[in-house]
């Protein structure tokens, strides 16, 4: 019984999946879609009247709510000190690159905290894809929008990025060590959207 404990819910729900007589999952579609974001549907099949329900509600509760993942969850601009700021140049103002950089999904076989980093010269159009990361960690959608930079200016910019799960507001992650770091609320949820 210990070692059910210890497991987690998508693994004990797997695992009763497995001793179910004839029951079988398999993929029937997996694509990453123009938003960058990936698109999977599967089938289980034969299960008992009543049970499809049951397991779909768990499946999304484990897919919802327990898997983990990595996000930005705070950034330190060079010359900005706060969210209500502009930087020379820059089309967006900082509140509309924070909700930008809140778009960003990340791959990490990594769980503890990481840092990593922007530096570009415009004019140029700045995506994902020149984020800096540690090495472990992967942009899934790099060419998610960031923002403009019309002008000839530097922009400089640092990443915490920490695993979890579920949400976390901008304001239970305050740190004097991050006091000139800009929060962002942060999704770690690596599924947003689960239908059965």
């Amino acid at each position: 019984m210990s070692s059910i404990k210890e497991t987690t819910r998508l693994e004990f729900l797997l695992l009763i999946l497995k001793y179910m007589n004839n029951i079988s999952i398999r993929c029937l579609k997996s694509e990453k879609i123009q938003s960058g974001a990936c698109h999977g549907q599967f089938v289980i099949n034969s299960l008992k009247s009543g049970q499809g329900i049951t397991i779909g509600n768990q499946l999304r509760r484990v897919l919802l709510g327990d898997l983990g993942g990595m996000a930005i969850s705070a950034v330190r601009i060079a010359g900005v000190s706060h969210e209500f700021s502009t930087i020379p140049g820059v089309r967006e103002d900082i509140l509309e690159i924070l909700l930008n950089l809140k778009g960003v999904v990340l791959k990490s076989k990594l769980k503890d905290t990481q840092f990593g980093r922007l530096k570009i010269q415009g004019p140029t159009v700045i995506t994902a894809d020149f984020i800096q990361l540690p090495d472990g960690m992967e942009i899934v959608n790099p060419n998610h929008y960031i923002a403009t930079l019309s002008t000839s200016n530097i922009i400089e910019i640092e990443f915490k990025f920490e695993y979890g799960t579920g949400y976390q507001l901008a304001t239970q992650t305050f740190s004097e060590e991050l006091n000139n770091y800009l929060q962002l609320d942060t999704v770690f949820m690596p599924v947003q959207k689960v239908d059965f």
